[in-house]
Order: structure tokens, then C-alpha cells, then sequence
């Protein structure tokens, strides 16, 4: 590997490391601390299904 393959891995390397940073620092600042509250209505309407559990058929179903 010649000097300046060397040097050109060490520049790449040197940049996604600072993006890396910078992409933590970001998430760190803006987005640690951010909640939501969901209830199982809510997620139920948004996804378009009643929040009551499934009603099954009486008996075993291994029953024939």
C-alpha cells in the first residue's frame, strides 16, 4: 500500500468517525428525551382495529 492509499484511508476513516459523533450529538440533543404516550385506543384507531381482545370460538378447536 503506497503513502497515499494510507493516507486517504486514514482521511475516510478520520470523517465517518466525526459523523458519527455528529449524529450522537444530534440524537443526543434533540431526540433523548422526546416520549410518547400511547394507549392501546389510540394505537387501535390508528391502525384501524377495535383496542377489545379477539373473541374466539367456544370449545377446543381440536375437538372434531
Amino acid at each position: 500500500m503506497q503513502q497515499r492509499d494510507r493516507n486517504l484511508v486514514r482521511d475516510i476513516v478520520f470523517v465517518v468517525i466525526v459523523k458519527l459523533l455528529a449524529i450522537a450529538a444530534l440524537w443526543w440533543y434533540f431526540v433523548r428525551d422526546a416520549r410518547v404516550s400511547v394507549d392501546a385506543p389510540m394505537a387501535a384507531d390508528h391502525l384501524g382495529a377495535s383496542a377489545s381482545p379477539a373473541k374466539l370460538p367456544a370449545g377446543n378447536p381440536n375437538d372434531q
